[in-house]
């Protein structure tokens, strides 16, 4: 018998409510278009759903967290809109454990719909933090439904996010589940937040899984990766983007599928009522929407792996607030683009929505080298598991040319700092902010009470308009 079904994906929402300027590539050159937008992504899949029976719809993490409303209503402000958005089920992504595990169960607990991870446990019991999966009874079949999420966080994130929660790759309990439902379902998908490489090794590894909705890393895949009858699919990010894949199903086998990763582009139809709680969510910021903080000469964006203006402008602030050598900023991947011109309050908190306490630490040379060789492991290990997600670590004050396939601790070809070569045994001061950067030297730390954005606020007040010169500072080789 054959069966039909048309699955919708987005992730890495990152809290883009609205349209806003999205970064695409143009040849060798970076332009913005604008896209986005929850209303639209609603008004598309449920028009949908009104013509077909087997839709599907599922969010693949990082949803509350972001923006400034998010931010500041620790995710509430969402919950009204995605009640709105016809949901069937929503995977956590790392960033959603960040008001603690306390404020996110008290979140889904408001979704209507399930949220799903079979890899997330309680301390104290080891009983899953959520459930782990389900099998959706569709018209004339039924879809088993895995859930999993960063198994990173711990290593990666602030230890607030993981305060009496454990976590894990989720290999095994994938494994498990996929082998106790398989003669049940139709169709097996895995709904995770692991990151692309991370997903292409686990569909090698647990066979039986159908497709995957890959999510963390914001690739925008446009061609399922078929991974021995696996289909690995992932949807960009910033809620500027949505990915359809539409399946026939005979036998338990797909036998046909078409893939769309459908750009939502700003003359796409809203969904009205959507629109409205979008707006209702943005008004109490209208301050800070309109309050230009200072101006920028260059393009904003994280959307290259070395080196990327927006970060710039993050460490070349802090390096000037502060008597130090070098400044650090984490490889962060949320935050949409921002076209040269006036940058807002509202701008700087989808920049650095964490807005953290700046500090100084005095770290000799050779364990700032270990720090970059450890951080080059997290980007390019050779064995995906090991990869950590991110991008390579943000900097100012500091150049490196590297080999990026070189073994673990070799990477690095040459490195300087303030244009001199580095001496493992002298003594450097660094700046950065918040927990996330440097988590190896946290008890070294001098935390003070000036924080990210109003650092940057005077530095575009002090120094005029940001403008990146010159070439980068850190380079493959």
């Amino acid at each position: 018998m054959t069966k039909k079904i048309t699955i919708f994906q987005q992730n890495d929402t990152h809290g883009c409510l609205d349209a806003h300027d999205e970064f695409y590539w143009q040849g060798n050159d970076p332009v913005l278009k604008r896209a986005g937008g929850l209303a639209r992504i609603s008004k598309y899949v449920k028009d949908v759903k009104k013509q077909h029976k087997n839709v599907l719809f599922f969010d693949g993490g990082d949803l509350f967290h972001g923006t400034l409303p998010l931010v500041k209503s620790q995710g509430e402000a969402l919950i009204p809109i995605l009640k709105e958005m016809e949901l069937d089920g929503f995977v956590p992504g790392n960033w959603d454990f960040a008001y603690g595990k306390k404020q996110l169960k008290k979140l889904v607990g408001k979704l209507p719909c399930l949220t799903l991870a079979c890899n997330v446990f309680e301390d104290d019991t080891q009983e899953p933090f959520v459930t782990p999966s389900k099998i959706y009874e569709m018209a004339g079949m039924n879809v088993g439904v895995i859930g999993l999420t960063y198994g990173h966080e711990k290593e990666t994130m602030p230890e607030s996010f993981t305060e009496g929660l454990s976590f894990t790759l989720g290999v095994e309990e994938v494994s498990g589940i996929v082998e106790a439902i398989q003669d049940k379902v139709d169709l097996i998908i895995v709904v995770s937040h692991l990151g692309l490489p991370l997903d292409v090794k686990l569909a090698s590894i647990v066979k039986g899984i159908d497709v995957i909705l890959s999510g963390h890393s914001h690739d925008r895949v446009i061609s399922p990766i078929d991974v021995e009858g696996t289909l690995v699919v992932q949807a960009g990010s910033n809620a500027a983007f949505l990915g359809r894949l539409d399946l026939t199903v005979e036998g338990g086998c797909i036998t046909h599928y078409d893939y769309k990763l459908i750009d939502i582009h700003e003359h796409m139809q809203e969904d009205p009522h959507v629109a409205d709680l979008v707006q209702a969510a943005l008004e109490p910021f209208s301050k800070e929407i309109n309050e230009i903080a200072g101006v920028t000469n260059t393009l904003l964006h994280r959307m290259s792996l070395e080196q990327a203006p927006m970060d710039k402008l993050i460490t070349d602030a802090y390096l000037h607030s502060s008597d130090c050598h070098i400044a650090f900023s984490h490889g962060w991947r949320y935050g949409p683009p921002m076209a040269a011109g006036p940058l807002s309050i509202f701008d700087l908190y989808s920049i650095i929505p964490t807005n953290p306490n700046l500090f100084t630490v005095e770290m000799e040379g050779q364990a700032l080298r270990k720090v970059l060789e450890n951080n080059l492991e997290m980007v390019f290990s050779a064995d995906p598991f090991k990869q950590k997600g991110g991008y390579i670590l943000r900097s100012s004050g500091l150049s490196m040319t590297y080999k990026p396939y070189n073994p673990k601790g070799y990477r690095i070809q040459t490195l300087h700092v303030g244009g001199k070569e580095l001496d493992d045994h002298a003594t450097y001061k660094v700046a950065g902010g918040g927990g996330q950067v440097l988590k190896e030297s946290e008890k070294d730390k001098s935390y003070f009470v000036h924080q990210a954005i109003d650092v940057i606020c005077s530095f575009l007040k002090e120094k005029g308009p940001f403008e990146l010169r010159g070439s980068n500072q850190i380079i493959s080789v």
